[in-house]
């Protein structure tokens, strides 16, 4: 070991690496029915490098009179491009749900800014109607395996509202979650239907993307509905008017 790896390795064990819960601010989209026309609740899971607002554009479109929509926002925010050499500020910005550093912590904060979100409208719903709606879930991407985090620790919590099961859960064209073991998917999706969508020409969704998701469903002995369409890695308006 050289000298100036000794030195590094002395430096990197005298720094102390400290955590503070904070208050955050979190943001979300919603778009479709008011909460008094409300019978179904949608919460959609963006992908990678998506904002709330954007992603949201094709279910405001396609949204019924009684369909309302949320799409809550990953707690961290960057530059989708590399820095300016004129130092000016870039120009478009994307949201992440997780990376690998600091993961547990963010998972828990993305799943107490969740619970909140989504307990804020399904209340806002039961106050003004006088019936919990019917929750449907929609992960794209990266979005999937966050969605599937949400939808095991609802089942887990018994959150967010009494009697507010999640009735669809669709995957589009995301990989499912790592962290969450067979059984505890097997038993939050059940009574759920599960829908998979992929493009027929999704450059992410190879063959052995398909084959390594459908492995994993069959073994927790799950039936899902399989919908593709002539695409790539996007959201496709005749499908999800169909699923909506």
């Amino acid at each position: 070991m050289t000298e100036f790896q000794d030195a590094a390795r002395d430096a990197a064990a005298a720094i102390t690496m400290h955590k503070l819960a904070v208050e955050r601010t979190a943001r979300y989209a919603t778009a479709g029915a008011e909460p008094a026309d409300t019978a179904t609740l949608w919460v959609v899971f963006h992908g990678y490098g998506q904002l709330a607002s954007e992603f949201m554009t094709t279910f405001a479109r396609l949204a019924s009179k009684t369909t309302r929509v949320i799409a809550p926002e990953g707690l961290s925010r960057f530059y989708l491009e590399l820095p300016r050499a004129d130092g000016k500020h870039l120009a478009r910005t994307g949201a992440t749900w997780l990376t690998r550093d600091g993961r547990e912590d963010d998972l828990r904060d993305a799943l107490g800014m969740l619970h909140a979100v989504v307990g804020q409208e399904v209340d806002a719903i039961l106050e003004a109607r006088g019936d919990v709606p019917v929750i449907k879930v929609l992960g794209f991407s990266q979005g999937v395996a966050m969605s599937m985090r949400w939808v095991a620790d609802v089942a887990d919590r018994g959150v967010p509202e009494e009697g507010a099961d999640v009735a669809t859960h669709v995957l589009w064209a995301g990989g499912l979650a790592h962290d969450v073991s067979d059984d505890a998917m097997q038993a939050a999706w059940k009574g759920t239907v599960v829908q998979v969508v992929v493009g027929d020409k999704d450059k992410f969704a190879t063959d052995s993307f398909r084959r390594t998701l459908r492995k994993r469903i069959d073994a927790m002995g799950v039936e899902v509905e399989e919908f593709t369409f002539g695409g790539g890695h996007r959201l496709d308006d005749d499908v999800l008017r169909r699923l909506l």
